[in-house]
């Protein structure tokens, strides 16, 4: 008979009396001492059940299947892995006589294949780890550290991660709308990098603030080490309406590496080549490495990047939108540097008249024909929730998206900019049509139908119009026009499809 059974099945005072001899006489001071007796016996017979229930409980680990097996033990230990694989596949149009270069056309490419995992340790801490092996590189995700003590508003982060970047750039490619993000971000170099940070937030999680301090690279072999980032990002995001609002605000100042004797850096990741800032973008696209805006280098020590931040999600529909603004502290003509200061190229370098300004933005809106809400979760977008996917005899969900990007990289400042000699301070002119043709204006159309069978996987198909005004390429696209080269303008045509799986 189990200790149980005896406690709770069969009473012990009968037993213990019944023990006695029948002959014998028992009194009520007895009587009372064997009722203390037995009680006292109840009680650590309770205790031992208790123990030995809390014995079974530490020892059992339970696995459950969120995409892959995620895994809990005692104490709060848990382990998931995790991963992603991402195929691109697409065409980019060859605008006007722009023809001799091999890199437009039709390509294909995996754009991502992320291994790793993600779990959390006793004592508040958590970890995530991502390596990524696309196209035969290793690089790497998100590979972090953090502490979130119990019932305290706050979360520590130290690793590799987003600096503290827009919306759309901190949240997962897994939940972005279209196959790439936002044109600005490419062009303002908005990537991980190493360093930490600190959250907080309020008691309904409706407002949150990070601000963190970063290297000014990722993981990688260099030794740089006197560029510097730090960052901050507030987000109000309340219910209301019936849906989820979002607001929110960032700014990155990000100092630039120094020349180190005209060594180029080869930091992963880095906001700049030394003192040498270049911003650019491609078409929307990562199937070519055509850039047909880009300011070119020149000689800067810093910049900062102050963002706002814009989204509704309703059932069904959404909108979002951000605008960033990105502004160069650059050098100027007649400046000298000598010694570890030199720039590489042989100490010479595009010096603005001015520090130039930038300006990047998107507006998109969204709707689920199957029902479905977009995913949020903790300030940035999250994995949508299939409805009915197609193993529970559902058609899954589909999703049309339109948006409307803008990329200004236009400044009088960069072309009026003279190439000057670091060694001497002498400057020079270059030629007109070479400082007209440097950044200029990228406006794109772009529409999206995405399919997810099921919560895991989805098949993602763009198309967009992009539209380009200046640049590097307008005088090889349009050699004959008689306008200056930052006032012609032509178009391309880019179709992007992505098959993707993720767990």
């Amino acid at each position: 008979m189990t200790a149980k059974k005896w406690l709770y099945g069969t009473p012990l005072f009968t037993i213990a009396t019944a023990a006695l001899p029948a002959h014998a006489q028992v009194n009520g001071s007895e009587v009372e001492a064997l009722r203390a007796e037995v009680a006292a016996l109840k009680e650590q017979l309770t205790n031992i059940s208790a123990k030995i229930t809390a014995v079974e409980k530490k020892t059992t680990t339970e696995v459950k299947w969120k995409g892959g097996p995620e895994s809990s033990g005692p104490d709060g230990w848990t382990f998931k892995p995790r991963g992603r694989i991402q195929y691109d596949a697409g065409y980019v149009s060859i605008p006007g006589d722009y023809a001799a270069n091999r890199n437009l056309g039709f390509n294909s490419r995996v754009r991502r294949v992320r291994l790793g995992a993600e779990g959390t340790m006793p004592g508040g801490f958590g970890y995530k780890v991502e390596g990524d092996f696309a196209n035969s590189n290793v690089g790497f995700g998100d590979v972090f550290l953090s502490y979130n003590p119990k019932n305290a508003p706050i979360n520590v982060r130290i690793g590799n991660f987003e600096t503290l970047n827009g919306l759309e750039q901190i949240s997962s490619s897994n939940s972005n709308s279209f196959t790439e993000r936002a044109a600005f971000n490419d062009a303002f170099l908005n990537s991980r990098r190493l360093g930490g940070a600190v959250a907080w937030r309020n008691e309904d999680n409706a407002i949150r603030a990070e601000v963190g301090f970063f290297a000014a690279h990722s993981i990688d072999s260099s030794f740089d080490n006197d560029g510097w980032i730090g960052a901050g990002r507030l987000v109000y995001a309340p219910k209301a309406f019936g849906g989820q609002l979002h607001f929110g605000a960032t700014v990155q100042q990000r100092d630039f590496a120094s020349n180190n004797n005209a060594t180029a850096s080869v930091s992963a990741n880095a906001p700049s080549t030394n003192q040498l800032a270049r911003y650019r973008a491609r078409p929307n696209t990562q199937l070519t490495d055509v850039r047909f805006v880009d300011t070119g280098n020149f000689a800067a020590k810093s910049d900062r990047i102050v963002g706002l931040e814009l989204a509704a999600i309703f059932p069904g529909f959404y909108f979002a939108g951000e605008g960033q603004w990105t502004k160069a502290n650059a050098y100027r003509a007649g400046n000298i540097a000598t010694g570890l200061d030199s720039f590489s190229s042989g100490n010479s370098a595009v010096t603005p008249a001015g520090d130039p300004g930038f300006f990047g933005m998107y507006a998109e809106a969204g709707y689920f024909l199957t029902g479905e809400t977009r995913g949020y979760k903790d300030g940035a977008w999250s994995r949508t929730k299939v409805l009915k996917p197609i193993d529970k005899e559902g058609l899954g969900a589909f999703q049309i998206a339109g948006r409307f990007e803008y990329l200004d990289l236009d400044s009088n400042a960069l072309k009026n900019g003279a190439t000057n000699n670091f060694a001497t301070g002498t400057s020079s002119l270059a030629t007109l049509n070479t400082r007209l043709g440097r950044g200029g204006k990228q406006s794109s159309y772009l529409f999206g139908v995405n399919w997810y069978p099921i919560d895991y996987v989805r098949f993602m198909l763009n198309y967009g119009r992009v539209q380009v005004k200046g640049g590097p390429m307008a005088a090889i696209v349009d050699p004959l026009s008689t306008l200056p080269v930052d006032k012609r303008d032509y178009s391309v045509d880019v179709v992007a499809a992505r098959m993707q799986l993720e767990f």
